[in-house]
């Protein structure tokens, strides 16, 4: 009993700085302000005398929420565009398929890093998908390698694409999408009802062992929910916020034990292979341009690998089509998503 109420009471600590933490990075406006913000607060207390914890009860619910929210980045004008995207979904897969063979293998022959946490912290993209299956390496040092190399892709990434549409483009105002949302009948009936579903839903990817089944069931429960457009209610900002709150606490208290050595050592290759991202993405961008005629620098929005919800903010700003933009970024999440598996069941034998 006197443990259960210490890992509560170290739990609502720990989510207190985390909310600290990300009110910090959002008045700075760094990008992913909640989630990084109380990611690295709780990371800067493990060099303190202050323990730190957070109960792993929690992050299924967060991760199925989380999901939830991913998926209700699509609607039904996507049906009515996908298939005019064919070419530029073909040159995703290969832009996945480059990168992670390129940035692994930097990580494997410069860094050392094992083959499988090379792979996670080399996939360009999809954050939360991936340390939501790190559970599945049971050695916790690979954790904070994957965790610092890929916050440090979201962190640089989301920094430098602003300054480069800044650059070609001129000023844009990149504001929040703040929604007003009624929290009545319907809205309480819609998202219980896809909470519900996608929970059902995980117990069945669970039971056939696919990784991390409740981020991948609220993902794909409403994603088809809000595709179909049968449910329209989405989470507000604050329930997003909070969700971000808990998880980069979960994540923060996960690198306990890392000394400053450590963190600069995953911090300056995270950064190069930042630049190995951008680059490849520029020459994607490049290549979908000069052979198909796609704008390039919509192109390089959308192939960018940074946090999805900024990428889409960026669009708004320059007047670039946001659905062509979100459905790129989850095009490439999706991608990842399914692959998991198969990088597990490779590594494993």
């Amino acid at each position: 009993m006197n443990n259960f109420l210490k890992n509560i009471t170290d739990t609502f600590k720990s989510v207190g700085i985390g909310a600290i933490g990300g009110f910090i990075a959002y008045k700075l406006n760094l990008p992913l302000p909640w989630l990084l913000g109380a990611l690295f607060l709780n990371f800067f207390f493990s060099f303190t005398k202050v323990k730190l914890k957070f109960s792993k009860k929690l992050l299924n619910p967060i991760f199925l929420i989380i999901g939830i929210i991913l998926g209700g980045t699509f609607n039904a004008t996507l049906l009515y565009k996908v298939n005019l995207w064919i070419y530029s979904s073909l040159a995703m897969i290969l832009f996945v398929a480059t990168s992670t063979f390129f940035v692994s293998l930097y990580l494997i022959k410069i860094c050392n890093f094992k083959k499988i946490t090379a792979i996670l912290a080399a996939l360009p993209g999809a954050f939360m998908p991936i340390v939501s299956t790190l559970d599945e390496i049971k050695n916790t040092d690979e954790h904070q390698k994957v965790i610092i190399t890929q916050a440090t892709r979201v962190i640089f990434i989301v920094s430098f694409v602003p300054f480069f549409f800044n650059f070609n483009l001129g000023k844009a105002k990149l504001d929040t999408m703040n929604k007003d949302y009624f929290f009545g009948l319907n809205f309480v009936t819609e998202i219980g009802a896809l909470i519900i579903l996608s929970y059902l839903f995980s117990l069945l990817l669970k039971k056939i062992k696919i990784p991390s089944p409740t981020l991948l069931s609220g993902m794909f429960v409403s994603g088809f929910f809000y595709t179909t457009e049968i449910i329209s209610a989405r989470f507000p900002d604050l329930g997003i916020n909070i969700i971000f709150i808990l998880l980069g606490t979960a994540l923060g208290t996960r690198l306990n034990g890392l000394t400053i050595k450590e963190l600069l050592h995953y911090l300056f290759h995270g950064v190069i292979i930042s630049g190995i991202l951008i680059s490849i993405s520029l020459l994607f961008a490049y290549l979908l341009s000069l052979i198909l005629g796609f704008n390039f620098l919509n192109a390089f929005l959308s192939f960018a690998p940074g946090g999805i919800h900024e990428m889409v903010i960026i669009s708004y700003a320059y007047e670039i089509d946001p659905i062509f933009i979100s459905y790129h970024h989850f095009f490439r999440l999706i991608i990842i998503v399914l692959c998991l598996p198969a990088i597990f069941k490779i590594m494993n034998k």
